[in-house]
């Protein structure tokens, strides 16, 4: 019995420390399945990659087979205050990002004349001065710099 009384002391002592090391190994075994215990981890669409200026997850998803025209959902304050549906683009072009819009166009996104003056505006829009220098060598034919009757998601 008085073994007993003194092993309860060492046990109680060491019962955090083996819990702690059984959850950080549970957490760790369930990462590469996409278990995450701390914290719920929601896929992003390609435009929302764009939005959140992550280089390396628009390539990722681009990849994986993505289309880089393909319009697709952002939700609310990502980009805006509210949700939208806009190009990976449009998206980039909204976030201000010249990069991504380059990274987009060397990755398969087209610009036709009415795309192209679609970004114009948009970047107009948002005061992207330099979203619009990248843009401006790719003017293909037939575009046009009138805004007036462009509709813009923001």
């Amino acid at each position: 019995m008085e073994r007993i009384q003194a092993a309860l002391p060492a046990c109680a002592l060491a019962l955090p420390g083996a819990l702690l090391i059984i959850a950080t190994a549970a957490m760790l075994l369930g990462l590469p399945f996409g278990v995450d215990p701390l914290w719920q981890v929601e896929p992003l669409t390609l435009p929302e990659a764009a939005a959140l200026h992550d280089n390396a997850e628009v390539v990722r998803l681009i990849d994986l087979g993505e289309d880089p025209n393909r319009a697709g959902p952002v939700r609310p304050n990502l980009l805006r205050n509210d949700a939208q549906v806009v190009t990976p683009l449009e998206a980039a072009v909204g976030a201000e990002r010249a990069d991504i819009v380059e990274l987009l166009l060397e990755h398969g996104a087209v610009m036709d004349a009415a795309m192209w003056t679609r970004l114009m505006c948009f970047a107009e829009v948002v005061d992207a001065g330099d979203v619009r220098d990248v843009l401006e060598p790719r003017r293909p034919a037939r575009a046009s710099d009138e805004c007036a009757d462009v509709p813009t998601p923001w």
